[in-house]
């Protein structure tokens, strides 16, 4: 006839210790703590910790901490708070109530003792279950070797000593060493936008100022002396937008050669279909600051 097999309660010892906090030790399979200790009766019988009612757990709660002597109870007081949280909580699903006017003001007034372990529980669970499966994938990918306390000692007591192996090449530590402290290449800049200090119609004006007093002016002339990359890119902008409006002509009889601009003629304008040029006129009108017109 087959018999029920009845599961020992867990076990509650002290040892001698200097400090009287860190004498106390639960020692099951299940649980290491208050919290553990109530999630495995939850997971043993198969229930939901999102609706399990924790008041129905607090006579198997108890039962778990009957081995405890009751001179030592001072030293496990978390796990007697636990047990009064489900005391409390047992007490009030088997109380009658009165009746509640606003039970939003309550609800404000009286934490809920059960919705507030049970969040406790969850998120215990919530840590438990990812430690597990960081010492699982640490076992998988790294390897870890862990040596029982009992084995150890058992072997230190009996002498053992390890089996010879080959010395390891001394020279191995400093090329090991070496390539700890190995220095990664600091990343590249990400490129950075460089703000405009001058505008396009102030590099014409100059342009324009220019071919008035002489009949050509060289580009690299107008740049003598300028190293901002940012007033040279734009005074080459602006000779181009001029070139564009039909003002200037530019010409560059070599490559890398001198890049020579004068003033339009009014034959070319003539050819190209264009009115005479006024300079008071041409000078009103704005360039294209955007420089849409050059994607």
């Amino acid at each position: 006839m087959p018999t029920d097999v009845v599961q020992a309660p867990p076990a509650i010892t002290f040892d001698h210790a200097r400090r009287a906090g860190s004498t106390t030790h639960v020692q099951v399979a299940e649980f290491d703590g208050p919290l553990a200790l109530l999630l495995s009766l939850i997971e043993a019988r198969q229930l939901d910790v999102l609706t399990v009612p924790l008041g129905g757990l607090a006579d198997a709660y108890l039962e778990a901490l009957a081995t405890l002597d009751a001179d030592r109870l001072g030293n496990v007081s978390a796990f007697v708070a636990v047990a009064s949280q489900l005391i409390l909580i047992k007490s009030r699903a088997m109380l009658p109530r009165a009746p509640v006017v606003d039970p939003t003001a309550l609800a404000e007034d009286a934490p809920d003792p059960e919705a507030e372990l049970r969040a406790r529980l969850v998120l215990y669970r919530a840590h438990r279950d990812a430690g597990q499966r960081l010492a699982v994938d640490a076992a998988n990918r790294v390897g870890l070797f862990r040596r029982e306390p009992s084995i150890a000692r058992a072997a230190a007591v009996a002498g053992a000593r390890p089996t010879e192996s080959p010395r390891m090449d001394p020279a191995r530590l400093p090329l090991a060493l070496a390539r700890l402290v190995k220095l990664a290449p600091l990343p590249e800049a990400p490129p950075g936008v460089m703000a405009r200090v001058i505008t396009l119609t102030e590099r014409a004006a100059i342009i324009r100022a220019a071919l008035r007093d002489a009949p050509a002016v060289v580009l690299q002339d107008l740049l003598r002396g300028i190293h901002d990359r940012v007033v040279i890119a734009v005074t080459f902008l602006a000779m181009l937008e001029l070139m564009k409006r039909r003002e200037i002509v530019v010409e560059q009889a070599a490559p890398w050669g001198p890049i020579v601009a004068r003033a339009t003629t009014a034959e070319e304008r003539a050819a190209a279909g264009l009115p005479p040029l006024d300079a008071t006129a041409e000078q009103d009108a704005p360039l294209d600051e955007t420089l849409e017109s050059f994607a």
